[in-house]
């Protein structure tokens, strides 16, 4: 009988790996069903350690197995699949009436071996994970669950939701940042302009001139000096700190401490720990309202976190939570999460609708984020345009200060 390589999610939350002797693929998710087990992946053993080992090699060759849906592409498939779904239609008819809905080609593509993977035998949850698509963490362990309790449509309902929240709260955050990040590239480009161009043409009128020089309009004028001939010097030593500094972030404990300090620093309003806590709790509240337990939950929901440092916190607060400990008391105790989110989590264990509550907070807390992103960027934005109005005054006023002392001693 084959053998099958099994991830699965116990009641406790805990993650466990093995192999599962059984005469097919059904049974075996029967089999891991019957103890108590939520499964994340199972496949073939043999098919497992082919694909490894193909994808080791197309990684070596520097080359890709599958062309990949985009985050928008996957959302509008859950979405669609979840309709058809709930309508009556068949997997496979869902899929292929999905996929020509698809606009990209890509998409179309990726749908099509879906549905080629689907009609082979294989489950929606086995079909993706065949796929190697970039799903969110907690969509596999979503699927397979509605899967195996027969709630499918449903299932994918909640999880199209839950992503279309995200999603919208990602693109808003991107739209609002969109302004600030075209009105520096102006500043630097303005700045550049003056340093690199129009003063060094002066300096030559300034000289010809044969004059004393104003403090500030030599100053001006050796900044651009300085900026027109060794401007690559500034590059190569911006450069190379822009790179140390993307080098120590992408380091384990350089992203820990970064990450730890977006949290409780003033600089950024505690956005992070906003987001990213009401992306856990929007997740926690659909997974357990889809039948999972409280540390199952957190522990599938623990991956839709960006934060490391809160990745980190959680697994205490799993840990805890295991033991019998409230929620809301290993929230607390980290003292990273906002005071909303714990107070809100307190009431729902004492109401019993833990549920609601973290539903209620991670709206409230996606409002306040909100609020706080358009304050920053009400501030934001008026200090640029100061700065760089300063800026580029000061340049000309040092020019104009030169040029204003030329005149005086001609007269």
């Amino acid at each position: 009988m084959p053998a099958y390589s099994y991830r699965a999610v116990d009641n406790t939350g805990v993650l466990q790996r093995g192999e599962i002797v059984s005469g097919s693929r059904h049974s075996a998710l029967e089999s891991l069903t019957r103890r108590g087990l939520i499964p994340i992946e199972i496949q073939a053993a043999s098919v497992r350690q082919r694909k490894s080992t193909r994808s080791w090699m197309m990684t070596m060759r520097g080359v890709t197995t599958h062309s990949r849906m985009s985050a928008r592409e996957l959302l509008n498939l859950t979405e669609s699949l979840a309709a058809l779904l709930g309508a009556g239609l068949t997997v496979d008819r869902a899929l292929q009436v999905s996929g020509a809905l698809m606009i990209t080609s890509t998409a179309r593509t990726s749908v099509t071996s879906l549905l080629t993977a689907v009609r082979a035998g294989k489950t929606l949850q086995g079909a993706f994970a065949a796929r190697s698509e970039r799903l969110p963490p907690y969509y596999l362990s979503m699927v397979e669950a509605g899967e195996v309790g027969g709630s499918l449509p449903e299932t994918l309902s909640q999880l199209a939701q839950l992503m279309r929240r995200q999603f919208e709260v990602r693109e808003r955050v991107r739209t609002a940042l969109f302004y600030p990040a075209i009105l520096t590239a102006m500043v630097l480009t303005t700045l550049i302009l003056l340093l690199t161009f129009v003063l060094p043409r002066f300096q030559l009128m300034f000289a010809e001139a044969d004059a004393p020089i104003p403090t500030a309009t030599r100053i001006a004028l050796a900044i651009g000096a300085f900026v027109s001939h060794d401007g690559w010097l500034l590059a190569l030593i911006g450069s190379g700190l822009l790179a140390g500094g993307l080098a120590w972030l992408r380091s384990e404990r350089g992203r820990l401490i970064f990450d730890r300090w977006s949290l409780v620093s003033r600089l950024t309003v505690q956005l992070p720990a906003a987001l990213n806590t009401a992306r856990l709790f929007r997740t926690v509240s659909t997974l357990c309202r889809n039948g999972l337990s409280l540390p199952a939950a957190l522990k599938v929901a623990r991956g839709t976190l960006v934060n490391r440092w809160l990745f980190k916190v959680m697994e205490d607060a799993i840990r805890d939570v295991q033991a019998g400990e409230p929620l809301s008391s290993s929230l607390s105790r980290a003292g990273v999460f906002p005071p909303v989110a714990v107070q809100l989590t307190r009431v729902g264990e004492e109401t019993g609708q833990l549920h609601e509550m973290l539903q209620s907070a991670a709206s409230a807390l996606e409002a306040e984020s909100h609020l706080r992103l358009e304050r920053l960027l009400t501030m934001i934005v008026p200090a640029a345009i100061i700065l760089m109005g300063l800026l580029v005054a000061t340049l000309i006023s040092s020019v104009l200060i030169g040029l204003l002392s030329i005149d005086n001693l001609a007269a």
